[in-house]
């Protein structure tokens, strides 16, 4: 636990601390607490469009439908890993592009660029972030898959539940029930004799 001297100090040295002056400074710290996943505030950073990102949310939830709040999250799974993809397809080419000397030739410029990648290149950070993204929207396509499927199967037994209710709780549909015609005999059988 700090002591009294010690909260004092921090709070003196706090108001020496001005942040970013330049607007640079400013623009760029301003997203150092982005977060990513289930932290995110917002799935929409600087250079992307909204309008684009609700078009596709709108897509998704007209496609799968979801019903409930399960549903709805796996829809959200795999909206969130679809943006998150396309967001990666750009950044890897903005990557590339800053990456390759201009110096060399394309073909040589991008061999050694991926050479380099083996290098703790962003290149190997972005490829993770890639397969972790399409991990996750596949994951929850299957599981979104798996339970339409068994609610598309549990109604046709709620729809039986509720045909059958309709039959009377006392009694018995006769309009359902078969009638058996026998042929008649055509000589009397004789009673069993009985030994005595």
């Amino acid at each position: 636990m700090s002591t009294p001297a010690q909260i004092s100090a921090n709070q003196k040295n706090a108001q020496k601390s001005t942040g970013p002056r330049s607007a640079m400074g400013k623009d760029s710290s301003r997203f150092n607490a982005l977060k990513h996943g289930i932290d995110a505030r917002s799935l929409v950073i600087p250079g992307e469009d909204p309008a684009e990102l609700a078009a596709l949310a709108e897509n998704y939830y007209r496609q799968c439908q979801p019903d409930g709040p399960i549903e709805a999250h796996l829809v959200d799974v795999l909206i969130r890993s679809d943006w998150q993809g396309r967001r990666y397809d750009r950044v890897e080419a903005q990557l590339i592009n800053q990456s390759v000397d201009p110096t060399v030739s394309p073909d040589a410029g991008l061999t050694l660029l991926f050479a380099d990648v083996a290098k703790n290149h962003p290149l190997q950070h972005l490829f993770r972030r890639r397969q972790a993204a399409q991990r996750d929207w596949f994951q929850a396509f299957r599981e979104l898959q798996r339970l339409q499927k068994a609610r598309q199967q549990s109604e046709p037994a709620a729809e039986e539940e509720n045909v059958a209710g309709e039959i009377p709780e006392i009694g018995f549909d006769l309009s359902k029930t078969p009638i058996i015609v026998r042929p008649a005999m055509a000589e009397p059988v004789p009673a069993p004799k009985i030994a005595s």
